[in-house]
């Protein structure tokens, strides 16, 4: 299996060490608020003249190519952020002596990352040239073919008071074709699905539930010949959105498991991510941050429950000794999480049986204040992580330049840690996560 390995050597010898300053490379200096974005990759074109407010501008999530590409996701949670998805490339000696890369919009053309204008009327044209990016949140990618699958939210400025909606939520296939001058972005195309609002009455005065669309997974079943599925967490409404890429056809599977009373939040998270065991068999695992419980669903049986209209069996596999934030996996059975408060990685295997304290592992050690978000494979074999100083960003203290950001291999520790199991935690009122978004 692709992407189990984990780099072992020391920090100072890392295969790739890579500073995002977030699109503020040294060609980009200045800091007013009403300034254009030129970078010197893109020209100083006015058909490209998406706002640019470098304190806007923060890498949530990433994925890298087998050619060695990293594609970014920079979410609009404020105004100034000019395109939501990014790449550069990462492969061969010349790239990694290159630690400030230069983050370059993909796709390339201007008029696919709008955020300002809303959805135009249905026409021949339209119906030609798929939506244009609005908000990507989340990501994850099919290896064997290099294709992304980006969970578009369609509303912007998430993170102010005053959220707009700009285009329906949709789930995007992107086709990327790297053959080419590593130095300029990859030729790419995309194809759209919007996703279908089902509306949702309350118990108690029946009104709609917004939706708050979070994360992306996909996963192909080995029966029939429209089998692949697209799946996306909806913690507001407690569902994971099932989407048939082939069909078209979507559902939603039921989680009621989520946190009331004391412990509940007003906006929760529901984590999912993919762990394929050592029988074959591939589960989907879902956590929300406020509860205590462990999810998992058999997705060999998907296309059973398409046909039949029916739940899968929701198999609840462990409780939480305190509250965690799912960072990824590593393609296999192994999941990657961090504690409250702390910068370390741990890690559980699947396979070592219940969600439990005692099958946890810790990976890695956090080097300073910059907080894991995200643990992905990648090239070379290693598994990587996306630190950044997210707090910062939230409470808007990064300072004129922004948030910063740091890929690198996950670094194994060499001995073992004790970890304590106390209860779960009471979540934070500040409880709000990155890939949140509300659906008004």
């Amino acid at each position: 299996m692709r992407y189990t390995r984990i780099a072992t050597a020391d920090f100072e010898q890392s295969l790739l060490l890579l500073f995002l300053f977030q699109l503020t490379s040294s060609v980009v200096r200045s800091v007013s608020a009403d300034r254009r974005y030129d970078h010197h990759l893109l020209g100083t074109s006015p058909a490209w003249n998406n706002s640019y407010i470098p304190r806007a501008v923060i890498h949530s999530r990433f994925q890298m190519t087998r050619a060695g590409r990293v594609i970014v996701v920079s979410p609009r949670f404020r105004p100034g952020v000019p395109f939501t998805l990014g790449s550069f490339r990462t492969a061969g000696t010349d790239d990694r002596a290159v630690v400030e890369p230069d983050v370059q919009p993909l796709p390339s053309e201007p008029d696919t990352h709008l955020a300002e204008t809303s959805v135009p009327s249905a026409s021949a044209d339209s119906a030609l040239t798929p939506a244009p990016l609005v908000n990507v949140v989340d990501l994850c990618i099919d290896d064997i073919n290099d294709v992304v699958w980006l969970l578009d939210v369609g509303v912007v400025d998430t993170m102010t008071d005053s959220p707009r909606r700009v285009a329906p939520a949709k789930v995007v296939k992107l086709e990327i074709d790297d053959d080419q001058d590593h130095r300029r972005p990859p030729k790419s195309s995309y194809e759209t699905f919007e996703i279908k609002t089902v509306v949702i009455d309350t118990i108690d005065n029946g009104a709609e539930t917004p939706s708050c669309l979070q994360y992306i997974t996909t996963f192909r079943s080995r029966t029939g010949d429209c089998n692949h599925y697209a799946f996306v967490s909806d913690a507001a409404r407690s569902t994971v959105l099932v989407l048939n890429t082939d069909t078209g056809a979507q559902w939603a599977m039921d989680f009621p498991q989520k946190s009331t009373g004391l412990e509940g939040t007003p906006r929760d998270i529901l984590f999912m991510v993919q762990l394929q065991i050592a029988n074959g068999q591939t589960w989907m695992y879902t956590t929300f941050m406020s509860g205590c419980k462990v999810f998992a669903v058999n997705l060999e049986y998907i296309d059973r429950c398409t046909l039949d209209s029916a739940q899968p069996a929701i198999v609840e596999v462990g409780h939480k000794p305190y509250q965690i934030t799912v960072l990824g996996t590593d393609t296999g059975s192994r999941m990657y999480f961090r504690r409250p408060t702390e910068n370390e990685i741990w890690s559980w295997d699947a396979n070592y049986g219940p969600f439990h304290p005692i099958g946890f592992q810790l990976v890695s050690k956090g080097q300073d204040c910059r907080a894991p978000v995200h643990v992905a494979p990648g090239y070379g074999g290693f598994v990587y992580v996306l630190r950044n100083n997210f707090a910062d960003y939230i409470r808007n203290t990064t300072g004129s330049m922004g948030a910063y950001s740091l890929i690198q291999p996950v670094l194994t520790l060499s001995s073992s840690y004790s970890i304590s199991t106390t209860t779960c935690a009471v979540p934070s009122k500040k409880a709000n996560h990155y890939a949140s978004s509300d659906l008004n």
